[in-house]
C-alpha cells in the first residue's frame, strides 16, 4: 500500500527518474496482495492489483537512497543484516519529525486483519507521506541535481 501511495504522489512529478519499490523482511516471493488492500489501496484512487510480494535483497538495499521502514523491527533487521545501509533506514513515522522520542512510531502490518484495519493502516501511511513529502521532493531534487 505505502509503494503504490508514494509512486501515486512522486511519479506524475518525476516520471522515471526515481523508483519505488517495497520488498518484507520476511522473504516471501510471489504473494499478490490482499484483498482488502487492494480495495483500500482502490480507495485511495491507487490500483496494487497486480503487486507481488518479494523479499528484500542486499542489491535492492544498496541501490535505494532512502528506505522507509513501517516498523522498528524493520529497520532493526535492515542495520542488522545490512549495516553498512543503515544511514538510509529510516522508520516512516520517525523521519523528518519533530519528536524523536515519541512512542507509537511503527505502523502495524494490518495483514489478516479486517478491512476496517487497512483503512485505518493506508489512512496512517498517506498522512505521513504528505507530511514528509516536501522533504522527499527536496532530497530528490539535490540527488537529480548532482548526477
Amino acid at each position: 500500500m505505502a509503494e503504490g501511495l508514494l509512486k501515486k504522489k512522486l511519479y506524475p512529478i518525476y516520471k522515471s527518474r526515481v523508483r519505488v519499490e517495497s520488498a518484507g523482511t520476511l522473504g516471501i516471493n510471489g504473494n499478490p496482495a490482499t484483498l482488502h488492500a487492494i480495495t483500500a489501496a482502490k480507495e485511495k484512487g491507487v490500483d496494487i492489483s497486480h503487486h507481488s510480494s518479494r523479499g528484500i535483497t542486499e542489491a535492492l538495499v544498496a541501490r535505494a537512497n532512502i528506505i522507509f521502514a513501517m516498523e522498528q523491527h524493520h529497520k532493526e533487521f535492515l542495520e542488522r543484516y545490512f549495516p553498512k545501509y543503515k544511514e538510509n533506514v529510516f522508520l516512516l513515522k520517525a523521519f523528518n519529525s519533530e519528536d524523536k522520542k515519541a512512542k507509537n512510531l511503527g505502523i502495524k502490518d494490518p495483514i489478516g486483519e479486517g478491512l476496517r484495519t487497512y483503512r485505518r493502516v493506508i489512512n496512517q501511511i498517506d498522512q505521513e507521506l504528505e507530511r514528509i513529502l516536501p522533504q522527499l521532493k527536496q532530497l530528490i531534487d539535490q540527488t537529480l541535481n548532482q548526477n
